[in-house]
C-alpha cells in the first residue's frame, strides 16, 4: 500500500488549536440526546484567578457515600468540557451510561494543525486526536482527574459510586495546553504541551480531591535537535512534534516522551524523538533537571505512548517504528516503512534507556498502549488501520501475536484494561469524512484471552453526541475529538 505523505498525515489527525481561557462560570449542560446529566454545584465554592495557578475548589466536606461496583470515564473535550460516566459490570465487562458532569473547563478547540513549521505546510486536519497524547484522564484512589487543554487547567472530582461523581475543583496547569496527567501515591504531575512544554507537580488530597502545586512548573529540556537550539513556542503545539505523555517510572521518577526534540521546526527532516527522565525528590516531590535519551537511529519515529511491564521494562510506542525517513528521495511515498512499532527498553541507574527489542505492529498510526500483567500482553491502538494489535512480552521473547487482534473500531484512540485484566476498553472518535467513520463516537469492549486474543462484547454509543449534533449546536464552531479513558473499581 502506498500513500502520499500529506494524505497519510491527513489521516493522522494531529492538528489542534486552543481558544483563549474564559472566566470560570457554571456551565449549563445541554439536554438534547443525553440522559442523567448534571453540572457541578458551585454554590459553596470559592474562586481565585491568576495566570497559571488559578483554582476553583468546592469547600464543602465530601459526602458520606458507599461506593460500589466499577465505572469507566471518558471526556468530551468540547469547549464546555464534560466527563461521561459509565457503570461497568465486572462479570461481563459491559457498560451502561450513567451521567455527564461538567469539568467547568474548556477542551481544546481544533482550528488547524497547531503551529506547523514554515518548512512543512500541511492542509487543515480533522479532529480525531486533538491532544496527540495518552493519559488525559485518570483515577487516583477515589478521585478522578482530567486535563482541560483549552483553559490550561486540571479538574478533579470525587467518585461516590459506579454511577456518580461530584465536581471537586479546578486548578491551573502551570503552563499551556495540558495534554497528559500521572499520579502515584497522591503525587500528581501534569504535562503541558504548549510553548516549550513543561511539567507541573502537585500533591493530591484524598479527603477533598484538591491539588496543591509543588513549586513552579519545570520547563522541558528538549534541546534543539540538529536544526535549532531553541524550541519554537507554539501554542497549541504542532501535534506530530509535541510532548505526548507523562508517567512515573518504576523507581518513582517522571518520564516524558517527546515526538520531536526541539519542536515543530525540526519536523520532518530533523525530527529526533526523545525520552526525558526527571528525578523526583522523595522528600518534597519536586522534579529536578531531566536526563534525555535521544532516539537518533531512526529519525521521525515519533515516540508517543508508554507503559511498563512486570519486569519494569519500558514499553514504548513509536508512530513510525522504523522512522519514516528511510528513503526521503522518494517523496515519502513508500510508507510501508512507516508502520508503528513497539520497542522495549531497559533503564540504567542514571536515567539512560537502552533498547533491547523492537517489533512492528504492521499497522499505521500506532499511538496508544496498554500492558495487561495478568496475561503478559500488550495491546496497541492503530488509528490508520482501525485495529488493535496484540503482543506478548515475557522478558525472554517479545513478539507480535496478532496485528489485528481487535477490529470493528473506527480510528481507535485511548485504551484501558479492567483491573482484573479480563476486559479491554477502546475509545473510537469516528469522525465524518474518513473511510469507515460515521461521526458517532463509541467505546468498544473486548474480552481478553490468555493468548492475547480479543473478542468484542459491546460497542456503546450512549452518552456521546454525534458529530452532526455538535455541528448543529454550533455551526460556526470547530470540532474537538473525544479522548481519554480511565477505570475505577472498589
Amino acid at each position: 500500500m502506498k500513500l502520499s505523505f500529506p494524505t497519510f498525515l491527513a489521516a493522522a489527525l494531529v492538528g489542534s488549536a486552543a481558544h483563549a481561557a474564559k472566566p470560570r462560570v457554571r456551565m449549563t449542560p445541554k439536554s438534547a440526546g443525553k440522559a442523567a446529566k448534571s453540572s457541578p454545584d458551585t454554590t459553596t465554592s470559592t474562586t481565585s484567578t491568576t495566570t497559571t495557578t488559578s483554582t476553583t475548589t468546592a469547600t464543602a466536606a465530601p459526602r458520606v457515600a458507599t461506593p460500589t461496583g466499577s465505572a469507566l470515564y471518558t471526556m468530551t473535550n468540547q469547549p464546555d468540557n464534560e466527563i461521561l460516566v459509565y457503570s461497568r459490570d465486572v462479570s461481563d465487562g459491559q457498560l451502561t451510561f450513567a451521567q455527564s458532569v461538567s469539568t467547568t473547563g474548556s477542551g481544546s478547540t481544533i482550528a488547524g494543525n497547531g503551529g506547523p513549521p514554515t518548512n512543512f505546510a500541511l492542509p487543515p486536519l480533522p479532529a480525531v486526536d486533538p491532544l496527540t497524547s495518552q493519559s488525559a484522564i485518570l483515577v487516583a484512589g477515589d478521585c478522578l482527574l482530567n486535563v482541560n487543554a483549552g483553559s490550561n487547567e486540571v479538574s478533579t472530582f470525587r467518585i461516590h459510586s459506579s454511577i456518580e461523581i461530584e465536581f471537586a475543583g479546578i486548578f491551573g496547569s502551570g503552563g499551556l495546553f495540558p495534554v497528559s496527567i500521572a499520579e502515584r501515591d497522591d503525587l500528581v504531575y501534569v504535562l503541558n504541551g504548549g510553548g516549550n512544554g513543561s511539567i507541573q507537580g502537585y500533591t493530591l488530597s484524598q479527603f477533598n480531591c484538591g491539588l496543591r502545586p509543588i513549586g513552579d512548573a519545570v520547563e522541558l529540556d528538549q534541546g534543539g535537535g540538529p536544526t535549532s537550539a531553541e524550541v519554537t513556542p507554539f501554542n497549541p503545539p504542532f501535534g506530530v512534534a509535541s510532548p505526548a505523555q507523562v508517567g512515573f517510572t518504576p523507581d518513582g521518577n517522571i518520564l516524558v516522551t517527546v515526538k520531536a526534540l526541539g519542536g515543530g521546526q525540526n519536523y520532518p527532516l530533523a525530527a529526533v524523538g526523545g525520552l526525558l527522565v526527571f528525578p523526583i525528590d522523595p522528600a518534597t516531590g519536586a522534579a529536578g533537571h531531566p536526563h534525555t535519551t535521544e532516539i537518533t537511529d531512526r529519525p521521525g519515529s515519533a515516540p508517543f505512548a508508554f507503559d511498563f511491564d512486570h519486569d519494569g521494562r519500558l514499553l514504548l510506542i513509536e508512530l513510525f517504528g522504523e522512522g519514516y525517513l528511510v528513503d526521503p528521495s522518494n517523496g515519502f511515498n513508500n510508507l510501508e516503512a512507516g508502520f508503528g512499532g513497539l520497542s522495549v527498553w531497559e533503564a540504567d541507574g542514571i536515567g539512560d534507556y537502552t533498547e533491547v527489542s523492537r517489533t512492528s505492529t504492521e499497522q499505521f498510526l500506532t499511538c496508544w498502549i496498554e500492558y495487561v500483567p495478568q496475561n503478559h500482553c500488550v495491546y496497541t491502538s492503530n488509528s490508520g488501520f482501525a485495529s488493535v494489535s496484540a503482543f506478548t512480552v515475557d522478558g525472554q521473547a517479545d513478539a507480535l501475536v496478532d496485528s489485528r487482534a481487535g477490529t470493528g473500531v473506527a480510528g481507535p484512540l485511548d485504551l484501558v484494561a479492567s483491573p482484573d485484566g479480563n476486559f479491554l476498553y477502546v475509545l473510537s472518535p469516528s469522525v465524518l469524512g474518513l473511510p469507515g467513520h460515521t461521526g458517532q463516537p463509541s467505546v468498544v469492549v473486548y474480552q481478553t484471552a490468555d493468548d492475547c486474543g480479543l473478542e468484542q462484547v459491546q460497542a456503546i454509543e450512549d452518552g456521546f453526541d454525534t458529530e452532526e449534533a455538535r455541528r448543529d449546536a454550533d455551526p460556526n464552531g470547530v470540532l474537538n475529538g473525544v479522548l481519554g479513558l480511565a477505570v475505577w473499581s472498589v
